[in-house]
């Protein structure tokens, strides 16, 4: 009987501590998923070519457990990184949207001319726009409907000096490198109408 009591208290012993592991284990892992890391967020919108400096940057401490591996470190260096696809002022800045090199750039920077009234009045740099092809019977004579051309693409830079005086207005905007024959030939046939993407 002794001998059977004591390999019941074995078992006991043996099933608790295994319980006990259990929940060890159980927290362990609960407090390694949830461990915050901080990693590099935007300050401000990031757009393709773009060279990152300082003030682009700012640590944030976020939990991303299997998805640290997408997101850049704080402890990693990113300066002079060129941007290669548009980040939103405020989110955590991935890997994939940066480069060292040049070459790896699928988007060139492409100067448009357009008429004041072509182009909404609170439109600003930074935004993303759709772009309209509209015919002008002054370029041709052959006019459908409105055409979009190209959409959500990056506003680069703008000069709205013409705007006061009813001329033209510069834009310089983000295009991918297989669109800019598009864009340009759209210009020489008719106008471009710039439409603001909201949200």
């Amino acid at each position: 009987m002794k001998r059977n009591s004591r390999r019941l208290q074995t078992k006991l012993v043996a099933a608790g501590a295994l319980v006990v592991a259990s929940f060890i284990s159980a927290f362990v892992l609960s407090s390694l998923a949830n461990q915050k890391v901080p990693v590099w967020s935007a300050t401000t919108t990031l757009v393709p070519g773009h060279t990152l400096i300082s003030s682009d940057l700012i640590e944030a401490n976020v939990t991303l457990g299997e998805l640290n591996a997408l997101y850049i470190p704080a402890r990693q260096d990113p300066l002079g990184s060129i941007v290669m696809r548009h980040v939103p002022a405020g989110e955590l800045i991935p890997r994939s949207a940066l480069t060292v090199s040049e070459s790896e750039l699928q988007t060139s920077a492409v100067p448009i001319s357009i008429h004041a009234s072509d182009l909404p009045s609170d439109v600003a740099s930074g935004e993303i726009i759709n772009l309209y092809h509209v015919g002008d019977s002054t370029l041709t004579q052959s006019i459908g409907p409105p055409i979009l051309i190209l959409s959500h693409v990056f506003l680069l830079s703008i000069d709205k000096k013409g705007q006061t005086l009813g001329g033209d207005i510069s834009l310089t905007i983000s295009v991918d490198a297989a669109e800019i024959l598009t864009l340009l030939n759209a210009t020489s046939t008719g106008r471009i109408v710039v439409v603001k993407v909201n949200g």
